[in-house]
């Protein structure tokens, strides 16, 4: 609602009538987006996290319902005058990438060639060296076909879910999923089974737990969970209504949430076991503080209960810690021996020599890059590691196991200011000072862990990572904005 279509204040004041209110979605579209987003977050994280051929061809035809439906529900929206231009307000970096890449793609910077017998791919210079270009048309093609698919999926739930409930019950979902996958990866480790499914789906990484074959995207996986189950956590604590904490359903999800975040020591992922402890221990503070707050408010003593909190959280962790304990061990040992080498060798290991590698290249084209989903392909030219070819089809290394550098790889700094556009928009003008809930900020502190996590992994390789990271940015700025405008109604003013 905007300030001219509110009485003013003084009339207000002394008025009975009802504050105006925005028009509401059709129940319908709500229907629609909870169970597409439902069927897109459990279906793919089940089904390898979207890792496996076909997973990735099923995903490209659901994310594609997803954008029909966005412009479908946009389109009834606009009618009944629920939606204005706010896809226009969020979605125009989109937009801008979008072209990027198309033009990209009609000025490719490599030929086909046949070398030896085989179908290879030969450097050449685009026919317009100003614009954009790509190595691999045919693969930017593909990936800027799911991103659009994704995101747009996941922008239904800022755009057509106006009810905080809804966005809770989508919460909801996921928290329930990561449950099931936790349990079912916990079982699979449990049994030592040698591969996917309890040993039906064969893997050569050793490493993978539940249905993921890489461990780290496991772990990307689980903090975005982590967030939302916090979220939902922290929102029926504020709700109250309960006898006390161990008599109300934020015991039981206090559990679920350890449960959850047990599994990344598990699986063996270092670095998102670090960060979900760090996250963890983050929640634990806001919780004591909740309870001294709550205790002084009532003229009690917290001690009694703050020790009770304190003693039940070092319990969980002696839990985890026992149940990943030879899993802990190896990696220990394993990085025991990294250290060793890089000491013995006194000079780089091989992931800070990818990295180095990886700046030259986005250094050679650092407006726009080499392409959408070219790094596979490009990065043998960059390659210190093993001798440079003008020829590149072999598949040395298809990440650059960082995905802010891999991004100033293929996209250029005109690309990755895009991308970066596209997910502060959404949140810029929210008020967040007036914005009472925790839950969205769990879910944007999920968002912040795993763009950290990016900076020495590659999660956003993962389609499963790049659903929840999504989703959870833009339920978090959809729910902000309902929280403050519950706000303003309860305290009967206007708002825009």
């Amino acid at each position: 609602m905007s300030e001219r279509d509110s009485p003013p204040p003084v009339q207000r004041a002394f008025s009975n009538a009802p504050m105006p209110r925005e028009p509401r979605v059709p129940r319908i579209w709500e229907t629609l987006v909870l169970f597409h987003l439902g069927v897109l977050v459990v279906g793919l994280s089940w089904w390898f996290g979207g890792q496996s051929p076909g997973a990735r061809q099923g995903l490209l035809v659901w994310a594609t319902l997803g954008a029909l439906l966005f412009f479908v529900a946009w389109g009834s929206l606009r009618q009944v005058g629920a939606a204005g231009n706010g896809p226009f307000r969020h979605l125009w970096p989109l937009l801008l990438f979008d072209l990027l890449v198309v033009v990209s793609c009609f000025n490719p910077s490599t030929r086909i060639v046949m070398h030896q017998g085989e179908q290879m791919f030969q450097h050449i210079t685009p026919h317009w060296s100003w614009l954009p270009s790509s190595a691999r048309p045919d693969l930017s093609w593909r990936e800027l076909w799911q991103f659009n698919g994704i995101v747009l999926s996941c922008y239904n739930a800022f755009l057509i879910l106006q009810r905080k409930r809804s966005l809770r019950v989508l919460l909801t979902v996921i928290a329930v999923n990561a449950l099931a996958l936790a349990v079912f990866g916990t079982f699979q480790k449990l049994t030592g089974a040698n591969g996917l499914w309890f040993g039906m789906v064969p893997t050569l990484q050793p490493y993978f737990f539940a249905t993921f074959v890489y461990h780290n995207h496991w772990g990307a996986f689980t903090t975005l969970n982590l967030a939302a189950c916090l979220a939902l956590l922290f929102h029926t604590l504020r709700r109250g209504g309960h006898r006390d904490f161990w008599h109300s359903p934020v015991f039981l999800g206090s559990v679920a949430v350890v449960f959850i975040a047990a599994t990344a020591p598990l699986s063996g992922s270092r670095s998102s076991t670090a960060l979900e402890m760090l996250f963890l221990a983050g929640a634990l503070t806001h919780f004591l503080a909740y309870t001294v707050r709550r205790r002084r408010a009532h003229h009690e003593s917290a001690a009694l209960q703050i020790g009770a909190i304190v003693l039940a959280a070092v319990v969980a962790l002696a839990g985890i810690l026992y149940l990943s304990r030879d899993v802990i061990r190896s990696r220990a040992q394993l990085t025991t021996e990294q250290i060793q080498a890089i000491t013995a060798e006194d000079t780089l290991n091989s992931r800070l020599q990818l990295y180095a590698d990886t700046w030259r290249m986005a250094a050679e084209k650092p407006v726009f890059g080499w392409g959408l989903e070219s790094y596979g392909d490009v990065f043998r030219i960059f390659n210190s590691q093993r001798p440079g070819e003008l020829w590149f089809g072999a598949r040395v290394y298809r990440e650059a196991h960082n995905d802010w550098f891999q991004a100033l790889a293929e996209v250029g700094f005109a690309g990755t200011v895009c991308l970066l556009l596209l997910g502060v928009a959404p949140l810029w003008r929210v008020k967040w000072r007036r914005v009472a809930s925790s839950l969205p900020r769990y879910l944007l502190a999920g968002c912040g862990l795993v763009l950290l996590y990016a900076w020495v992994e590659f999660p956003f390789a993962n389609p499963s990572v790049m659903v929840g990271f999504w989703l959870g940015l833009f339920v978090a700025g959809r729910y902000a904005r309902l929280d403050f405008v519950s706000q303003q109604e309860e305290n009967g003013a206007p708002h825009a």
